[in-house]
């Protein structure tokens, strides 16, 4: 009986450490803020810094200012002008990041990305066969330099994407109607196999994707559909 309870215990504590790795790992919310006409003008070539919110909870005490650490190492993967902020909770210490992450088409970010360190970017591509303007969060080489970083502090931090909710707030300020469309995603807290809104001017649509390891977000990015007229 005590070496089956001892059996137990190691599974419930295996079970709660990969909790708390996976969590530390992953950001617990990501909101993107992304207007219609932001798309419209990457689409012609140009790149546009979009404002991201992200918030990581470690669920243990930060007796070692590891987060300190990790807010140091991360400085150089993110914007200059980026705010981290700490709170201690009931559960654990949260560290918000405020910062941007480059929308662009691929050729354009690829050359941004040579001069400017971000570990995650916004992919617009022109969908042929649909004729949509597809939006994705994906991440970069830094991101993976980043997490490789922050597990030399401590194996319970890192960082990788996507995160455990991708909040995308889109507004229109486009002159015309925009389409917005995403697939398994939640809609104030209601859930949708295939959302769609069109957005007039001054309009807008919250749209997450979660991403734990039982969505189908834990293996695909993230991503919004656009129909310009």
């Amino acid at each position: 009986m005590i070496k089956k309870m001892k059996s137990k215990l190691k599974v419930y504590i295996g079970l709660f450490l990969g909790i708390i790795f996976l969590s530390a790992c992953s950001p617990d919310i990501v909101d993107i803020s992304l207007y219609t006409t932001d798309v419209e003008v990457a689409l012609e070539g140009e790149i546009v810094e979009v404002p991201v919110r992200a918030s990581f909870t470690t669920y243990s005490d930060d007796e070692d200012g590891d987060l300190e650490k990790a807010t140091i190492i991360a400085e150089k993967y993110l914007s200059p002008d980026s705010v981290f902020s700490q709170s201690s909770g009931d559960w654990g210490e949260t560290l918000v990041i405020e910062t941007t992450i480059p929308l662009g088409t691929l050729d354009n970010l690829n050359s941004y990305l040579t001069s400017n360190n971000r570990v995650a970017t916004l992919l617009v591509e022109v969908d042929e066969e649909y004729g949509s303007i597809d939006v994705s969060v994906r991440p970069t080489n830094f991101a993976s330099a980043l997490n490789s970083e922050l597990t030399d502090i401590n194996f319970m931090l890192g960082f990788e994407l996507p995160a455990d909710d991708t909040n995308f707030r889109v507004i229109s300020d486009s002159k015309n109607d925009v389409g917005v469309y995403a697939t398994a995603v939640f809609v104030s807290e209601k859930p949708y196999l295939y959302f769609e809104k069109i957005l007039k001017r001054r309009g807008e649509a919250e749209i997450v994707f979660k991403g734990g390891s039982d969505s189908v977000y834990s293996e695909i990015y993230p991503v919004i559909y656009f129909d310009f007229p």
